[in-house]
């Protein structure tokens, strides 16, 4: 495995000062864009390598089928990643994930708490999505467990860069995990995940959270908001992100 991870910082970051004043981290310019910007099946290793990581400010690691861009801010408690695997033979992106934790206060005198999403779209193995399930419901498990599976297994080819890689991986494996637990208690649940308000659950740390869920053909498109931060002003079905996913 060859892994590249030390671009080094080559100049205050940019989205950090504006006119001598800190700014706002802003997930949606620095993971997302830059996340929405890759298109499974035809953006190729080359395309997204040139892309994926901004030297100023963020690092590259990389084996021989994953790349990710990926760096933190405020002595860690906020940090993030854009990661793409690739197909082996072709070198077309095949799995793409966009992942911040940002840190909020809910009140002027509430501790911090972290704010995360993660964006996730996988061209999945037709076995796994046209097996014989007994219900859909099944169905759907089976594509979020497999999801999960396939995420830890790019995540690995890239962490060992990284604690802070590694220690984003893991809040991304959490959030799975959370997800899955309430389906192995209601399954009939799993129903809601295409459901433009999504499945509430309950992250054992981050609280209030919500996920949306589609197969379109062998295309699994994923979207996680964990945090009341992220309902506080907008109920989750009318932010714009959840609503043309």
């Amino acid at each position: 495995m060859n892994r590249t991870g030390l671009i080094a910082w080559a100049a205050l970051p940019a989205f950090l000062l504006l006119g001598g004043c800190v700014q706002t981290f802003n997930e949606e310019k620095v993971v997302f864009e830059k996340y929405d910007s890759t298109i499974l099946r035809q953006s190729t290793s080359a395309q997204v390598l040139s892309s994926i990581c901004d030297p100023l400010f963020e690092y590259l690691s990389q084996s021989e089928s994953v790349a990710a861009s990926w760096n933190e801010r405020d002595k860690g408690r906020t940090h993030w990643f854009n990661m793409v695997a690739f197909d082996e033979e072709s070198l077309l992106a095949v799995r793409k994930y966009g992942f911040s934790c940002v840190e909020q206060r809910l009140g002027p005198n509430a501790p911090p708490r972290p704010k995360v999403r993660l964006d996730a779209e996988l061209v999945l193995d037709e076995q796994v999505l046209n097996a014989a399930y007994p219900t859909q419901n099944a169905r759907f498990i089976a594509v979020l467990k497999e999801a999960q599976k396939q995420f830890n297994n790019d995540a690995l080819q890239v962490t060992a860069d990284s604690r802070i890689l590694q220690s984003s991986a893991m809040m991304v494996s959490q959030l799975f995990q959370s997800v899955l637990v309430k389906l192995e208690q209601s399954p009939a649940l799993a129903s809601h995940l295409s459901w433009l308000e999504g499945l509430e659950f309950e992250h054992p740390t981050l609280g209030q959270s919500r996920i949306r869920m589609l197969i379109l053909n062998d295309i699994v498109k994923i979207k996680i908001k964990a945090s009341p931060a992220w309902f506080r002003g907008k109920p989750f079905e009318k932010h714009p992100d959840v609503m043309y996913m």
